[in-house]
């Protein structure tokens, strides 16, 4: 038999047996364990902070409690019309704002039911309420005398009604007068809110009715200051 060969090994190597374990801090299985998990997790936090999973989705804007005061608000779309504002309702008829005037022969009933008369044929004769008849001292024709006011002509005499001497003052009379077209001939018809007109002498803004009130026939006819009452209503026939 042949001498064994020769080994260079140091004396005391043992062969054949398991090789000792490799020193270091990643020797141990669980350390290696564990640095791989904390390897991946912060693969994953990088990943997620830098939004590459997320797609091409915007982040969601948290909404704000309110409208601020001063934030633009959005304009209509350019083209629409605006909403038609409601029609305003037309204003109640009154003293200065009367309805278009009549024309032509006209009767004048107050409110008492007399009419609108003479006590006589001549010059100067009286304006005062009469049992109405319809006869032609009682027809009174309107006609335009100027900017907003109105001659009132009898159409028995031709002669025009007229505030006495132009006075302004509360009772002066009413009565028939060659017609000369002077602020004291000259009329308007307020309104009332009904079909009763105001019979207003333009030159002192006063109201023709009867006087003090009365409704019997023969009672004068006078200016007075305007207030609406029945005696200084008319109506036109």
């Amino acid at each position: 038999m042949s001498a064994p060969e020769e080994r260079p090994d140091p004396a005391g190597t043992v062969y054949g047996g398991h090789r000792a374990p490799r020193s270091g801090p990643l020797a141990d299985p669980l350390l290696r364990v564990a640095a791989a998990v904390g390897a991946v997790g912060v693969l994953l936090g990088v990943v997620f902070a830098t939004g590459l999973l997320d797609g091409d989705d915007e982040p969601p804007v948290p909404a704000s409690v309110g409208t601020p005061s001063n934030a633009a608000q959005p304009s209509e779309p350019a083209g629409e019309p605006s909403p038609t504002a409601p029609a305003e309702p037309s204003p109640t008829p009154s003293a200065s704002t009367p309805a278009a005037p009549p024309t032509g022969p006209r009767v004048l009933r107050a409110a008492s039911g007399l009419c609108l008369g003479l006590d006589g044929d001549g010059k100067e004769a009286e304006a005062e309420l009469a049992v109405c008849t319809g006869a032609p001292e009682q027809q009174w024709v309107v006609s335009p005398a100027g900017a907003g006011v109105l001659s009132l002509t009898n159409a028995a005499y031709g002669q025009c009604l007229d505030v006495e001497g132009g006075s302004g003052d509360d009772g002066a009379r009413l009565l028939q007068f060659p017609c000369h077209g002077g602020p004291n001939q000259q009329w308007r018809f307020g309104g009332t809110g009904t079909s009763a007109v105001l019979l207003i002498a333009a030159h002192s803004n006063k109201c023709a009715q009867a006087d003090d009130d009365a409704v019997e026939a023969g009672d004068d006819i006078r200016q007075r200051q305007c207030d609406g009452r029945p005696a200084q209503q008319w109506t036109l026939g």
